[in-house]
């Protein structure tokens, strides 16, 4: 075969090829999966948006009044790990001591949140974070991803660690989080992502055995460091190119 002809249909080969990848994109790792604000009413209900929930009256399902809205601090970015601390007695914003005082009136400094900001759990301080990777397990391209949940847990009440990793029930596997997106679960795709645990017996929280769930719904974000696919594809068809060149050379030499 002609050397031309040759490298015109490796360049057409490698065009349809990134054109597959863009049509089969995935949620990629670095991904920030943002999450819209969960609304509870004044009597305490949830409306709408993010939440966790924990079985309070044991009956094996999560009620609308058992769920806590939670707001987006850094979101859940996948692939990494992203700690939480300063959990304390009392309000957000309140230290131990100040645990009587008005929460409108009162700070501290010391709450440092992760994935989400600093919420309220029967008048105590919380929040979620998480100890290892929160890795992609599997994504069929298609808006169906599993991630690892395995190192998910709590910060509440100054309790540093409260594991939220086992004791699955709601349909989940053990450890896992199930994500569905509108499309593919690429960059500016809408999705909601449902986890399942229980804490652990004889945690020191008092709430071993208490079934707990946590949903997110949202829009996925950039990848913090992704390197485009496609960049890569048209570099190495670049490199064709130059080879094109050569041969020219050389037929006309």
């Amino acid at each position: 075969m002609n050397k031309k002809v040759l490298i015109s249909a490796m360049l057409l080969g490698m065009a349809a090829s990134a054109a597959t990848t863009t049509a089969t994109a995935a949620l990629a790792t670095g991904a920030v999966l943002n999450f819209d604000t969960g609304v509870n009413s004044a009597y305490g209900k949830l409306t709408s948006g993010s939440y966790f929930g924990m079985d309070g009256n044991g009956d094996g399902v999560i009620k609308s009044l058992e769920k806590v809205g939670i707001a987006q601090n850094d979101g859940l970015i996948i692939g990494s790990v992203q700690g939480a601390s300063g959990s304390h007695l009392g309000a957000p914003g309140c230290v131990n001591d100040e645990a009587t005082a008005d929460p409108a009136t009162c700070t501290n400094a010391g709450e440092n949140p992760g994935i989400d900001q600093a919420w309220s759990f029967f008048g105590n301080t919380g929040m979620t974070q998480s100890t290892s990777a929160t890795n992609i397990l599997s994504d069929d391209g298609a808006g169906n991803v599993t991630i690892d949940f395995s190192g998910f847990s709590v910060t509440w009440n100054g309790i540093a660690d409260i594991p939220m990793s086992s004791g699955a029930w709601d349909g989940n596997a053990e450890g896992v989080a199930n994500m569905t997106c509108a499309v593919d679960c690429a960059e500016g795709d809408t999705y909601t992502l449902y986890y399942s645990a229980t804490v652990p017996a004889g945690d020191p929280s008092n709430f071993g055995g208490v079934r707990y769930n946590y949903f997110l719904t949202g829009t996925v974000g950039a990848a913090t460091s992704a390197i485009p696919v496609p960049a890569a594809v048209w570099l190495f068809g670049s490199g064709l190119l130059g080879l094109a060149g050569v041969a020219r050379r050389r037929k006309s030499a």
